[in-house]
């Protein structure tokens, strides 16, 4: 079967734009910009891809996206490019690593016959493939990022108590997880099972509220970019979990939008957070 995925990977990136799916819109505006939210599925950037020695689950979308890009750029259809991750412009200057890449290790590949099979940030790529040619800049704010990586720590952890604390055990494992629970709320091991329940569920309440702050946050950070950036079309490239959020927010400041999914994106961070939300409706 390996050699049907290689045929159809092929194919989807030979026809890419057809398969980045247009799944919401803003109400359309007499502005002049547009800005499309591309979901992403996209690699941690300290994964090292340089060698193509494995095979990605990510590839489909990662490929399909960096295709139908590389088009419109090519047409001029898009005049501005947007990644997560990072701050600042893209271009000779920037620094930053992602899956062992930097713009200048993608700048020396970046007409050869395997650079479409890169799998890295895909604005990066762009960059590195148009230099002068094309605008990219980074909408993020590190702080930001790390707020949200720690919040989601958090969460796993907390959720998983209080899974734990939910379960009925034949062994004293339940009375470990509630002494474990109690040490880190600095409260009585003797707290009844429903108040560590409660303070437990708190937590989770808590922590999925901060991280929601956190992403808030750095879509209000994209949002200031493409309303202080000259562009007739932006594409904002970026994991599918901001897409709602950045669909309200560009819809208030009146700007026209599109949200696409390509191929092979898979709604994991979507589904990890509905499952946080289940856990406090349980």
């Amino acid at each position: 079967m390996a050699w049907l995925y290689s045929v159809l990977t092929f194919l989807e990136i030979a026809s890419a734009r057809p398969l980045l799916v247009i799944t919401a819109t803003c109400v359309k505006t007499d502005s002049p910009k547009t800005v499309r939210v591309i979901r992403q599925w996209p690699l941690p950037p300290m994964v090292f891809t340089k060698e193509f020695k494995e095979k990605y689950p990510n590839e489909r979308n990662q490929t399909a996206i960096y295709s139908a890009l590389l088009d419109d750029v090519k047409k001029k259809k898009v005049d501005l490019v947007v990644g997560e991750g990072c701050e600042g412009d893209i271009g000779p200057e920037f620094t930053a690593v992602f899956n062992g890449w930097t713009f200048e290790s993608l700048r020396k590949v970046a007409f050869t016959k395997s650079y479409d099979r890169i799998l890295t940030h895909v604005p990066l790529k762009l960059a590195a493939r148009f230099e002068d040619k094309l605008r990219v800049k980074c909408g993020d704010n590190a702080a930001l990022i790390q707020e949200g990586n720690v919040r989601i720590t958090n969460l796993r952890g907390w959720s998983g108590y209080l899974s734990h604390l939910r379960e009925k055990y034949v062994d004293d494992r339940g009375k470990l997880y509630a002494d474990g629970a109690a040490d880190l709320l600095k409260i009585s091991r003797a707290t009844p099972l429903p108040e560590l329940l409660t303070k437990v569920k708190d937590k989770v309440r808590g922590e999925l509220a901060a991280f929601r702050r956190a992403i808030g946050e750095r879509d209000d950070g994209f949002l200031k970019l493409v309303t202080e950036t000259e562009f007739s079309t932006a594409a904002i490239v970026i994991n599918g979990l901001h897409a709602d959020d950045l669909k309200a927010k560009l819809q208030d400041a009146k700007l026209n939008c599109e949200i696409y999914e390509p191929p092979g994106y898979q709604k994991e961070d979507e589904r990890l957070i509905q499952e946080f939300e289940r856990l406090l409706a349980d």
